[in-house]
Formats: C-alpha cells, structure tokens, sequence
C-alpha cells in the first residue's frame, strides 16, 4: 500500500510539472482538466500513505492508538477522495466534448471550464458536509486508519452511492463515446482511431477502479446480514483502493501524447546515412569485381 501510493505521487507530480513546462502560457481545457485530475490522485495518495505509515507503526506496536491527528486525516481523506470521483466524472465530461461535442463552441471555451470546476468543488464540498455533519469519521480498530467504517452503515452506504453514481455516470459516457465512433462513417472513424485507441485505456482503467467498489459492495452486504466482517478486510479495501488510483494516474500518463513523446522517445534512423552507407558497399563491391575482372 505505501508503495502503490509513492508511484501515485511521483506519476501524478511529473506529469503536472510536465504539463506546466510543455503548455506554459498557454494551457488547453483537456490538459487542464488531466491535471485536475492527477492533483486529486495525487492529494488522495498523500493522506493515504501518511495513514498508512501510522497503520504500519500500529501493526509493529501491536495494538491500534487515537493519535491527535487521525480525525483531521480522516477528514481530509473523505474530502480528496469524494473529491477524485468527480475529477473521474470531469474527465469523462471532458473526453465527451473533446469526440462528440467537438463542434459545440460553448462546451468548448474557457468559461465553460471555470463553471464545470466550479460547480465540481461546490458538489464536492455539498457531499463532504453531510458526512461531517452526521459525525461519519471514526477509527476502525481492524485496520488503525481513522475513515468511515462500516459501523457506521449509513455513513458508508452513503460514500458507496457517490461511488456508483460517479461510476455510472463514467461508464454511461464512455459507453455513449464508444456507440458514437463505432457508427461514424469510415473515413471519419478513421480519423477517430486515436480517441478509440484512447477509449480503450480508459476502458481499462474504468475497470481497475470497479474492483474496489465491488469489494467494498461485499463487505457492507456481509455487514448487514452477519454483522461482522475480518478485521483485516478494510486494509485489502484500502489496497485495492490503492492500485486503482494508482492505475488511473499511470493510465492518464501513458495515454497522454505530449507526455508519451517527452518521456519515450524512439531513436530515428536517418535515411540519409542508410543511403551513403549502401551506395558504398555497392561501390566497393563493383570496384573489387572490375579488379577480378582486370586479373583475368
């Protein structure tokens, strides 16, 4: 797990800093929102490699303690985390207007940005209160990691229904995207063919993160019906929750063009020299025929 969120830092910090060098001052609304997106993996990742520092701390002690700052990161968690389902739902938006809506000049500007942004924050603020107004956070003795445990069913079924709301609203859109390339006339669905190569590692991605939802599912349906869950299921949630966002960053870096190009660069071969190099093999090879040629 602390692994899996140092790889989510390091990916999401280069590829903000890269973006920043390659596009300053001039930023396009997908870089932006790539960026938005990778700040709140990046934000996410941070509290969960400090909260998983103090679980370790924890497990070597051998018995779980309230320190004066685990209600803080717990809170904080809650925030980044409902926070990055929206970034999700921001750059499937944004991959919607980038293929289907391409023509539209309002879903195109930047007004259009700063209002999307804006109206993200204030639903993520408007989701995160309900949690701290009904006292949601707490320390889960299983795992040491102050969050919202399952305890507290209505708080966790809570956090699970933005989840699938966030996902069906993912998975609505791509699939939509997906409908949209596959009935463009050929031509046009050729010149579409980098944005389904594109699709595809969404795709992928979109999958990473259903993994931890079902897991997630399957803890809170054994809570309700047995009362009881493994001490240790929330430390394979949380992981599985790890390698997700961390997958979603990698993906997101992998697939970015201008990054693909900074970072992995094929070695050209000059034709130029290839061409030299052949004509004087060939030169030399008819020489030393026309000197047989003399000897005989």
């Amino acid at each position: 797990m602390i692994i899996g969120n140092i790889v989510g830092i390091v990916f999401a910090s280069i590829f903000i800093f890269t973006i920043i060098r390659l596009d300053h001052p001039s930023y396009s609304i997908s870089n932006l929102i790539a960026c938005n997106t990778c700040l709140a993996v990046g934000l996410t990742s941070t509290i969960m490699l400090i909260n998983a520092c103090y679980a370790l701390r924890s497990d070597f002690r051998g018995n779980g303690y309230v320190d004066s700052l685990c209600t803080f990161r717990g809170t904080l968690l809650t925030l980044f985390y409902i926070y990055m389902y929206t970034s999700f739902c921001l750059k499937a938006f944004n991959r919607l207007r980038c293929i289907v809506y391409y023509t539209n000049p309002i879903l195109t500007s930047y007004r259009c940005l700063f209002i999307v942004i804006l109206f993200q924050w204030l639903l993520t603020i408007l989701l995160f209160l309900a949690i701290i107004l009904t006292d949601g956070i707490g320390y889960d003795w299983g795992s040491h990691i102050c969050f919202i445990p399952i305890t507290k069913t209505y708080q966790f079924i809570y956090m699970m229904i933005i989840y699938y709301f966030a996902m069906l609203f993912i998975s609505s859109a791509y699939i939509y995207i997906l409908y949209y390339v596959l009935h463009l006339p050929l031509l046009e669905r050729y010149r579409r063919k980098r944005q389904l190569a594109l699709l595809r590692r969404i795709l992928v991605l979109l999958i990473m993160l259903v993994i931890p939802g079902l897991l997630s599912s399957f803890l809170l349906v054994r809570w309700i019906f047995f009362g009881t869950i493994p001490s240790y299921s929330f430390k394979i949630s949380t992981l599985f929750d790890t390698l997700g966002h961390t997958g979603v960053v990698i993906t997101i870096f992998v697939s970015h063009t201008k990054i693909r190009r900074q970072y992995y660069r094929r070695k050209h071969i000059k034709i130029k020299k290839v061409m030299k190099k052949v004509q004087l093999e060939n030169w030399e090879l008819i020489s030393l025929k026309n000197q047989r040629n003399s000897k005989q």
